[in-house]
């Protein structure tokens, strides 16, 4: 066989590793190439566009990490050359551009005041300038768990005020209070169906590399975003997810509606993840046969081969 001959049969094998070899080799490098010690004062800053790209490096032709969404609050560590280097609340780091950034200072420490505070409840928020959504365009959208500060209510709007100070309405039955965040040391009950029935909203919804958005998501995005909406904050990547402490190994005989379940060449190098349906179904966000948020059977030869296991939220029963 000649060399020629021999590159197809090499291609075939590069493509079977499956479920996103590529996060297999990148995720871990990338998160080692940030800067895990940094020098001089730590400071909060809140996001202002409705979604922000997080670089591997100071370089919006680096490689996407991850995503911050309005309203977030982050910690910068560094700056450099028009970035911010910044740690998301679940604990993930990337280079924003700094412009995507407003610094929060002594007086206002915290964006929306807690008293205030409300989350975007549907895939998309649009606000508008006066309370009519046809006398003009919207001046912003805020995506799926945006977070936004009520100044005022008035019947089916509320008024809103943006992370950059822009006053708007909204409707309000595209908002919600706040939940109270639960600590990761004692992750609350969830409710398997309701998991699951959350994630089958996102079905047809477009495979992107770092997404955390209904503008696109990526696999450990979905699964990080749907329990994110039932009041845990999972790690931000799939190889994590599976390590996480909190989550205990189910195994398949005992796998229920909305546990997590895992995707890998081997157990050392977890790709995918996705949340698992009744009927041997799990719904994803994979690029494979379709680039989009999709369901498959777990006993479909592709991911049977490459299935490693599942997680549930809680140590014990």
């Amino acid at each position: 066989m000649t060399r020629r001959d021999r590159a197809p049969e090499r291609r075939r094998r590069a493509t079977g590793l499956g479920a996103h070899p590529e996060r297999r080799v990148l995720a871990p490098k990338r998160r080692a190439a940030l800067p895990r010690r940094t020098a001089g004062p730590r400071r909060s800053a809140v996001v202002l566009p409705p979604v922000v790209n997080m670089f591997e490096r100071a370089d919006a032709a680096s490689p996407v990490v991850s995503q911050a969404i309005l309203g977030a609050c982050v910690v910068v560590l560094d700056s450099s050359r028009g970035f911010d280097l910044v740690e998301t609340p679940d604990r993930y780091r990337g280079w924003i551009r700094s412009a995507a950034l407003r610094p929060l200072g002594p007086r206002a420490a915290t964006y929306p005041r807690p008293e205030r505070a409300c989350r975007v409840r549907n895939f998309m928020c649009q606000i508008y300038l006066v309370r009519d959504v046809t006398a003009a365009s919207p001046i912003a959208t805020a995506p799926l768990l945006a977070l936004l500060e009520v100044v005022e209510g008035r019947s089916e709007w509320e008024r809103v005020r943006l992370p950059d100070g822009r006053l708007g309405w909204a409707q309000g039955g595209d908002l919600e209070p706040v939940p109270p965040q639960h600590p990761s040391s004692a992750p609350p009950p969830l409710d398997g169906a309701a998991v699951a029935a959350t994630a089958l909203r996102f079905l047809g919804l477009p495979y992107l590399w770092g997404g955390t958005s209904p503008f696109g998501l990526d696999c450990s995005g979905l699964a990080q975003l749907v329990y994110r909406l039932h009041g845990y904050l999972l790690p931000r990547d799939a190889d994590l997810q599976y390590a996480d402490r909190n989550l205990r190994a189910v195994d398949d005989a005992a796998l229920g509606i909305g546990d997590l379940v895992f995707f890998g060449p081997d157990e050392e190098s977890i790709t995918h993840v996705g949340i698992s349906l009744d009927h041997g179904e799990f719904v994803s966000a994979t690029t494979f046969r379709t680039p989009t948020v999709r369901i498959d059977r777990l006993d479909d030869p592709y991911w049977r081969r490459l299935r490693r296991g599942a997680r549930r939220l809680g140590r014990g029963e």
